[in-house]
Protein backbone atom coordinates (compact mmCIF):
# COMPACT_ATOMS: atom_id res chain seq x y z
CA UNK A 1 0.00 0.00 0.00
CA UNK A 2 2.81 2.52 0.64
CA UNK A 3 4.44 1.57 -2.58
CA UNK A 4 1.38 2.25 -4.50
CA UNK A 5 0.95 5.75 -2.13
CA UNK A 6 4.63 6.90 -3.24
CA UNK A 7 3.99 5.87 -6.88
CA UNK A 8 0.61 8.19 -7.05
CA UNK A 9 2.01 11.14 -5.37
CA UNK A 10 5.31 10.80 -7.92
CA UNK A 11 2.73 10.29 -10.53
CA UNK A 12 0.96 13.71 -9.02
CA UNK A 13 3.90 16.12 -8.79
CA UNK A 14 4.84 15.19 -12.34
CA UNK A 15 1.68 15.75 -13.75
CA UNK A 16 1.57 19.38 -11.69
CA UNK A 17 4.68 20.46 -12.59
CA UNK A 18 4.53 19.40 -16.14
CA UNK A 19 1.18 20.90 -16.98
CA UNK A 20 2.22 23.98 -15.77
CA UNK A 21 1.57 25.68 -19.09
CA UNK A 22 2.12 29.06 -17.57
CA UNK A 23 5.64 30.45 -16.69
CA UNK A 24 6.27 30.61 -13.21
CA UNK A 25 8.74 33.45 -12.12
CA UNK A 26 10.90 33.07 -9.05
CA UNK A 27 12.19 36.71 -6.72
CA UNK A 28 14.74 36.06 -4.26
CA UNK A 29 13.36 38.72 -1.40
CA UNK A 30 16.36 39.95 0.09
CA UNK A 31 18.37 40.57 -3.09
CA UNK A 32 14.80 41.76 -4.96
CA UNK A 33 16.00 39.48 -8.02
CA UNK A 34 14.10 37.87 -11.01
CA UNK A 35 16.44 34.58 -10.31
CA UNK A 36 14.83 32.63 -12.85
CA UNK A 37 11.44 30.74 -13.52
CA UNK A 38 9.73 27.25 -14.35
CA UNK A 39 7.73 26.06 -17.45
CA UNK A 40 6.53 23.01 -17.74
CA UNK A 41 8.40 21.39 -15.16
CA UNK A 42 11.67 22.72 -16.61
CA UNK A 43 13.94 25.48 -15.30
CA UNK A 44 14.40 28.94 -17.08
CA UNK A 45 16.81 31.35 -16.13
CA UNK A 46 16.23 34.84 -15.22
CA UNK A 47 16.97 35.98 -19.05
CA UNK A 48 14.43 33.24 -20.52
CA UNK A 49 11.56 34.57 -17.47
CA UNK A 50 12.28 38.25 -18.77
CA UNK A 51 11.10 37.46 -22.12
CA UNK A 52 7.83 35.47 -21.37
CA UNK A 53 7.05 38.09 -18.37
CA UNK A 54 4.32 41.49 -18.75
CA UNK A 55 6.35 44.13 -16.99
CA UNK A 56 4.08 43.17 -13.74
CA UNK A 57 2.58 40.19 -12.20
CA UNK A 58 1.40 38.89 -9.14
CA UNK A 59 3.21 36.76 -6.60
CA UNK A 60 2.90 34.82 -3.57
CA UNK A 61 5.43 35.51 -0.30
CA UNK A 62 7.15 32.63 0.39
CA UNK A 63 8.66 32.65 4.10
CA UNK A 64 9.57 30.01 6.51
CA UNK A 65 5.96 28.06 7.22
CA UNK A 66 5.03 28.90 3.75
CA UNK A 67 2.68 31.25 2.15
CA UNK A 68 2.50 34.14 4.15
CA UNK A 69 -1.25 35.00 5.10
CA UNK A 70 -2.47 37.44 3.18
CA UNK A 71 0.93 37.84 0.82
CA UNK A 72 -0.69 38.08 -2.81
CA UNK A 73 1.92 41.53 -4.19
CA UNK A 74 2.21 42.92 -7.55
CA UNK A 75 6.06 42.37 -8.86
CA UNK A 76 7.40 45.25 -10.91
CA UNK A 77 10.31 44.99 -13.21
CA UNK A 78 12.80 47.52 -12.84
CA UNK A 79 15.00 49.52 -15.66
CA UNK A 80 18.38 47.71 -16.58
CA UNK A 81 21.30 48.40 -14.77
CA UNK A 82 24.26 49.46 -16.43
CA UNK A 83 26.55 47.72 -14.20
CA UNK A 84 24.79 44.35 -14.49
CA UNK A 85 23.03 44.44 -17.79
CA UNK A 86 21.72 40.57 -17.07
CA UNK A 87 20.25 41.46 -13.59
CA UNK A 88 16.32 41.76 -13.13
CA UNK A 89 15.82 43.50 -10.60
CA UNK A 90 11.76 43.66 -8.86
CA UNK A 91 9.99 46.11 -6.90
CA UNK A 92 7.12 44.50 -4.66
CA UNK A 93 4.25 46.54 -3.17
CA UNK A 94 4.92 44.29 -0.27
CA UNK A 95 8.25 43.25 0.51
CA UNK A 96 10.39 40.48 3.20
CA UNK A 97 13.77 40.74 4.57
CA UNK A 98 14.41 36.88 3.04
CA UNK A 99 12.69 34.51 1.33
CA UNK A 100 11.03 34.01 -2.17
CA UNK A 101 8.15 35.47 -4.33
CA UNK A 102 6.76 32.83 -6.80
CA UNK A 103 4.44 33.55 -9.36
CA UNK A 104 0.76 33.46 -8.28
CA UNK A 105 0.16 30.82 -11.65
CA UNK A 106 1.91 28.30 -9.46
CA UNK A 107 -0.44 25.48 -9.28
CA UNK A 108 1.40 23.59 -6.55
CA UNK A 109 1.97 23.59 -3.11
CA UNK A 110 5.48 25.39 -2.16
CA UNK A 111 5.99 24.12 1.07
CA UNK A 112 4.87 20.62 1.24
CA UNK A 113 7.07 20.51 3.99
CA UNK A 114 7.68 23.11 6.87
CA UNK A 115 11.41 23.55 7.89
CA UNK A 116 12.10 23.26 11.72
CA UNK A 117 14.49 25.20 13.12
CA UNK A 118 17.10 23.53 15.72
CA UNK A 119 19.28 24.26 18.40
CA UNK A 120 22.67 24.76 16.53
CA UNK A 121 25.15 24.51 19.12
CA UNK A 122 24.30 20.42 19.10
CA UNK A 123 26.19 20.67 15.65
CA UNK A 124 29.18 22.89 16.44
CA UNK A 125 31.34 20.08 16.60
CA UNK A 126 30.73 18.62 13.33
CA UNK A 127 31.45 22.33 12.13
CA UNK A 128 34.66 22.62 13.75
CA UNK A 129 35.52 18.91 12.43
CA UNK A 130 34.40 20.35 8.43
CA UNK A 131 36.56 23.58 9.22
CA UNK A 132 39.32 20.75 9.68
CA UNK A 133 39.28 19.08 6.66
CA UNK A 134 39.13 22.13 4.55
CA UNK A 135 42.45 23.52 6.76
CA UNK A 136 41.14 25.62 9.11
CA UNK A 137 41.55 24.07 12.65
CA UNK A 138 42.01 27.42 15.04
CA UNK A 139 39.14 29.97 15.01
CA UNK A 140 35.81 30.82 16.12
CA UNK A 141 33.02 28.39 15.46
CA UNK A 142 29.67 30.42 14.94
CA UNK A 143 26.15 29.13 13.23
CA UNK A 144 23.78 31.38 12.23
CA UNK A 145 21.49 29.43 11.26
CA UNK A 146 20.02 25.81 11.24
CA UNK A 147 16.82 23.84 10.14
CA UNK A 148 15.63 20.29 9.99
CA UNK A 149 13.55 19.12 6.84
CA UNK A 150 12.97 16.38 4.69
CA UNK A 151 14.15 17.59 1.36
CA UNK A 152 13.06 14.94 -0.88
CA UNK A 153 9.91 13.55 0.65
CA UNK A 154 11.22 10.11 1.46
CA UNK A 155 10.96 10.13 4.88
CA UNK A 156 14.23 10.93 5.95
CA UNK A 157 15.11 14.55 7.81
CA UNK A 158 17.85 16.60 5.94
CA UNK A 159 20.28 19.09 8.35
CA UNK A 160 21.41 22.61 6.74
CA UNK A 161 23.77 24.58 8.58
CA UNK A 162 25.14 28.36 7.67
CA UNK A 163 28.12 28.90 9.43
CA UNK A 164 29.79 31.90 9.47
CA UNK A 165 32.92 33.73 10.97
CA UNK A 166 35.02 36.60 9.81
CA UNK A 167 36.66 38.51 12.08
CA UNK A 168 36.38 42.11 10.99
CA UNK A 169 33.44 41.89 9.76
CA UNK A 170 32.70 41.06 5.68
CA UNK A 171 34.68 43.73 3.83
CA UNK A 172 37.28 43.27 1.11
CA UNK A 173 39.93 41.60 3.67
CA UNK A 174 39.83 38.43 5.73
CA UNK A 175 41.94 36.75 8.03
CA UNK A 176 43.45 33.55 8.41
CA UNK A 177 40.67 31.44 9.31
CA UNK A 178 37.71 33.54 8.45
CA UNK A 179 35.04 31.28 6.56
CA UNK A 180 31.07 31.41 5.52
CA UNK A 181 29.57 28.17 4.26
CA UNK A 182 26.36 26.58 3.96
CA UNK A 183 26.56 22.61 4.96
CA UNK A 184 24.18 19.98 4.11
CA UNK A 185 24.33 16.96 6.32
CA UNK A 186 22.04 14.14 4.78
CA UNK A 187 21.73 9.90 5.61
CA UNK A 188 23.24 8.30 2.68
CA UNK A 189 22.48 4.10 2.94
CA UNK A 190 24.01 3.93 6.84
CA UNK A 191 25.55 6.88 7.32
CA UNK A 192 25.15 10.55 7.32
CA UNK A 193 27.49 12.78 5.01
CA UNK A 194 28.79 16.05 5.31
CA UNK A 195 28.20 18.37 1.83
CA UNK A 196 29.45 21.42 1.30
CA UNK A 197 26.57 23.50 -1.06
CA UNK A 198 28.72 26.45 -0.91
CA UNK A 199 31.22 28.30 0.92
CA UNK A 200 34.32 30.44 0.97
CA UNK A 201 37.58 29.21 3.34
CA UNK A 202 40.02 31.99 4.36
CA UNK A 203 43.73 29.87 5.08
CA UNK A 204 45.73 32.86 3.57
CA UNK A 205 45.69 36.59 4.45
CA UNK A 206 43.25 38.44 2.24
CA UNK A 207 44.74 42.33 1.33
CA UNK A 208 42.07 42.76 -0.73
CA UNK A 209 39.75 40.55 -2.58
CA UNK A 210 36.78 39.33 -2.36
CA UNK A 211 35.45 37.15 0.34
CA UNK A 212 31.70 35.97 0.22
CA UNK A 213 29.04 35.40 2.82
CA UNK A 214 26.60 32.90 2.98
CA UNK A 215 22.51 33.12 4.38
CA UNK A 216 20.01 30.46 4.14
CA UNK A 217 16.84 32.70 2.38
CA UNK A 218 14.39 30.09 2.10
CA UNK A 219 13.82 26.21 1.51
CA UNK A 220 10.83 25.59 -0.69
CA UNK A 221 9.72 23.86 -3.68
CA UNK A 222 9.95 26.03 -6.86
CA UNK A 223 8.94 23.60 -9.60
CA UNK A 224 6.38 21.55 -8.87
CA UNK A 225 8.05 18.22 -8.43
CA UNK A 226 7.13 17.99 -4.62
CA UNK A 227 10.94 17.99 -3.49
CA UNK A 228 11.94 21.14 -1.73
CA UNK A 229 14.92 23.48 -2.69
CA UNK A 230 17.31 25.17 -1.27
CA UNK A 231 17.84 29.02 -1.93
CA UNK A 232 21.23 30.99 -1.01
CA UNK A 233 21.65 34.85 -0.76
CA UNK A 234 25.38 35.38 -1.19
CA UNK A 235 26.86 39.09 -0.78
CA UNK A 236 30.33 40.56 -0.89
CA UNK A 237 31.47 43.84 -0.41
CA UNK A 238 30.65 44.96 -3.52
CA UNK A 239 28.15 42.79 -4.89
CA UNK A 240 25.23 40.24 -3.92
CA UNK A 241 23.55 37.26 -5.81
CA UNK A 242 21.05 34.81 -5.19
CA UNK A 243 21.37 30.68 -6.27
CA UNK A 244 18.85 28.09 -5.62
CA UNK A 245 19.75 24.21 -5.36
CA UNK A 246 18.54 21.30 -6.47
CA UNK A 247 18.79 17.34 -5.00
CA UNK A 248 20.16 15.29 -7.65
CA UNK A 249 20.96 11.68 -6.48
CA UNK A 250 22.66 12.80 -3.36
CA UNK A 251 23.92 15.95 -3.93
CA UNK A 252 22.44 19.01 -4.06
CA UNK A 253 23.08 20.91 -7.53
CA UNK A 254 23.15 24.63 -8.58
CA UNK A 255 20.16 24.79 -11.10
CA UNK A 256 20.36 28.77 -10.82
CA UNK A 257 21.80 32.04 -10.08
CA UNK A 258 21.49 35.48 -10.59
CA UNK A 259 23.62 38.57 -8.91
CA UNK A 260 24.69 41.70 -9.12
CA UNK A 261 28.18 43.87 -8.52
CA UNK A 262 31.53 44.52 -9.89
Amino acid sequence: MKILLAIFCLLAFTLTASSQKQVVPLVEMKLSGLIGGVQNGKWLTAQQTATKLKDTAEFFLIGWNGVEEGSITVGKRGEIEDVCQNFYRMKFDLTMDAGVAIGSTAKWNPMPRVPQAVDSAAYKKIVADVLKTKGIAKTIVKIEQAYRVDLEGDGRDEVILVSTFYKNGLSSKANVGDYSFVLLRKIVGKTVQNIIVSGDFVKRKIDFGAPNQYMLSSIADLDGDGKMEIIIYGEYYEGSWAEIYEMKGNKPTQVLETGCGV
